[in-house]
């Protein structure tokens, strides 16, 4: 059902490794859109994960300095492309232990990167994924990991690639931190939620209009950079 209601991959899911990592890495605390749109400069620039191992923090720097913590963003960026460059011949490495390892690169970012480039089960939690698992009633949980950990043991091997992707939209544009917008949410019967917002406001159209328009959006910003012509 979910699925059905948000079709399209994760903003971050950018056909390759090398694009997947980058991406999850800057997106930490930033826009997707944001990201998103500085990503094809970026990629032209350094196409390989080899290019991006011999660019100095400064010229990095220069590619990304439209989102927050760039500076630190841009160290996190070049000593990752230095060892995935010493360490694994220039490739993204495909275990946990070995990604978190990278620098910049936690739990939720390898668990992405695993997902969505190596078919390895796994969940990327965040902070809309805790937040509305726990809403639900699926795991009872204070921090995002623990709530990783709940959801590796119930939810089925076959769909927790779309765990991150469906639950990551809910959370953005239905189950507001605040005051969630359970008027239309898919699965609200399904919820275990107490104070669910059930009246729908006088604005309810264009509401659902502007979220169909940021998803598309975003949609076609991703495949512009999973698949755009600085492709190497």
């Amino acid at each position: 059902m979910l699925k059905t209601r948000f079709p399209n991959p994760g903003a971050m899911e950018l056909g390759d490794p090398y694009r997947t990592v980058v991406g999850v890495v800057l997106s930490a605390r930033t826009r997707d859109e944001q990201v998103l749109r500085l990503l094809p400069g970026l990629f032209a620039a350094f196409p390989t994960m080899e290019d991006l191992s011999v660019a100095t923090v400064a010229e990095i720097d220069k590619r990304i300095s439209t989102i927050g913590m760039y500076h630190q963003k841009a160290k996190h960026l070049s000593q990752l492309a230095k060892l995935c460059v010493e360490r694994h011949g220039g490739l993204v490495p495909s275990t946990m232990g070995e990604l978190v390892e990278l620098p910049g690169v936690g739990r939720k970012t390898a668990s992405v990167v695993l997902a969505c480039c190596f078919g390895t089960p796994s969940i990327a939690v965040d902070t809309h994924v805790h937040r509305v698992t726990n809403r639900l009633g699926w795991v009872k949980t204070k921090m995002p990991q623990q709530t990783e950990t709940a959801l590796l043991k119930i939810v089925p091997t076959k769909v927790m690639r779309l765990t991150n992707q469906v639950f990551v939209k809910l959370g953005r544009y239905v189950c507001l931190p605040g005051k969630p917008r359970c008027w239309m949410c898919p699965v609200q019967k399904d919820c275990a939620f107490k104070k669910q917002n059930l009246v729908a406001p006088k604005d309810a159209d264009e509401v659902v209009a502007d979220i169909a328009r940021r998803e598309d959006s975003l949609e076609k910003q991703r495949l512009a950079v999973a698949y755009g012509k600085h492709r190497s």
